[in-house]
């Protein structure tokens, strides 16, 4: 669990939407004090009908919230190793196919991931990168580079790729992609990546 996290985030979106907590607490019907305390991070526990309420007034997914809370440790500290908080990715959901989905042998398909920019700088001409190389059967990408639409500290946005299945049956098959600059630099070089795990069946 990490109030931390959320409240980050929670400052990243009135930010964003250039809204003050007075007229946050207007639009949610949550309190100013309940919401002065979420964003210094002083409450250990939230409620459900809390945390949805913020989602609405912060116009983003109750899933959003709940992954922040619950798991956020998890998917912003890899970006912040090292001291550095100007690039964060926060991984939000996976919209299509999530792990262990299946597909047929040789077929065609998008995965879709919907992450936040939790850091304090833009991605300002970024690509996701496929840098998956190694072993026999894996998923093809269409495209090894997709370009990543600019996206501010505080917005959520969709990342797409098309991917082709290996044309025999397995387990478990893995694409990996990363961030990269405008320069072809890796962006977050600590961040693990996004990734697609999938099983190939006849």
């Amino acid at each position: 669990m990490s109030a931390l996290d959320l409240a980050d985030y929670l400052r990243l979106r009135l930010r964003a939407m250039q809204m003050t907590t007075t007229e946050a607490a207007k639009r949610s019907g949550i309190s100013r004090q309940t919401w002065h305390k979420l964003l210094r991070a002083e409450i250990g526990e939230a409620r459900l009908s809390t945390l949805t309420q913020v989602a609405d007034t912060l116009e983003t997914h109750p899933l959003s919230m709940l992954r922040i809370f619950f798991n956020g440790r998890e998917v912003s500290q890899a970006g912040r190793r090292g001291g550095s908080t100007a690039f964060v990715l926060g991984f939000v959901a996976d919209v299509t196919f999530p792990d262990n989905s299946q597909v047929r042998v040789g077929e065609e398909f998008e995965k879709i991931w919907e992450v936040t920019n939790l850091g304090k700088e833009a991605w300002i001409g970024w690509h996701l990168q496929c840098v998956s190389i190694d072993g026999d059967a894996k998923l093809l990408p269409v495209s090894e580079s997709v370009p990543i639409p600019d996206t501010k500290p505080g917005e959520q946005v969709r990342l797409a790729v098309c991917l082709r299945a290996p044309n025999t049956p397995c387990s478990a098959v893995i694409s990996h992609w990363k961030c990269v600059n405008a320069a072809g630099e890796m962006a977050i070089p600590s961040h693990a990546g996004l990734y697609c795990m999938v099983k190939v069946i006849p």
